[in-house]
């Protein structure tokens, strides 16, 4: 009996339930019931054979729940091909998931001053918060932006965090509160987006003489 010893497909994580990922093959030279080949699980590695079956006829291995490539990358399957004179052998087979965007960015708040002292300088820090996306690759690369607002802006701190500081001197009697929308966008294609709110509050301080 010829068989691969080592095998590798790809998956896309949202395939469908019944796609077929690879077929395993075995030659035998024997003829008649010594020939004939049927094809099975061996030993377990992890969870990785629940998510998978195969033909025991045809070898083809197929899915038979939705993959998470955020919960497992890739899943190690042993196939064995057995003929009817009792040979066998095993052939391991490494199944490569691959990212699908289908997580949007998460916006997660550290800090944020609110009310606000209309003395504030420009470039006072107003909020600190960090963007995260589950995603690999293209999928998982965030970008933050601010809704055209002057009063404030946004920039990046460090890593995946950013600063909202004020982007100019602010007057209560003027303006008492501000609506800010900051949108989180990922570079996959569509992209995924997430917007978030904050409310500031200004608070008075005695700057006007009676």
């Amino acid at each position: 009996m010829v068989l691969s010893d080592r095998l590798k497909g790809r998956v896309l994580e949202n395939a469908a339930e019944d796609s077929v990922v690879l077929r395993v093959v075995a030659t035998d030279a024997d003829v008649g019931a010594n020939g004939e080949i049927r094809y099975s699980f061996g030993q377990a590695v992890g969870h990785s054979h629940s998510a998978f079956k195969i033909d025991p006829v045809s070898g083809e291995i197929r899915v038979t729940q939705r993959l998470d490539f955020e919960a497992a990358e890739k899943h190690e399957l042993s196939v064995r091909a057995s003929d009817g004179g009792g040979l066998s052998a095993l052939c391991k087979v490494v199944v490569e998931v691959v990212d699908v965007n289908d997580n949007a960015p998460e916006l997660v708040v550290s800090s944020f001053s609110s009310p606000l002292a209309e003395s504030a300088l420009p470039g006072t820090v107003v909020g600190l918060f960090v963007v995260k996306d589950r995603d690999a690759g293209d999928n998982g690369k965030v970008v933050c932006s601010l809704e055209d607002q002057p009063s404030f802006s946004l920039r990046p701190a460090y890593k995946n965090y950013y600063e909202l500081v004020t982007a100019s001197a602010l007057d209560r009697e003027e303006r008492a509160q501000y609506v800010l929308a900051v949108t989180a966008a990922d570079a996959g294609s569509p992209p995924l987006t997430t917007t978030q709110t904050f409310t500031v509050d200004i608070s008075d301080v005695n700057d006007n003489a009676p």
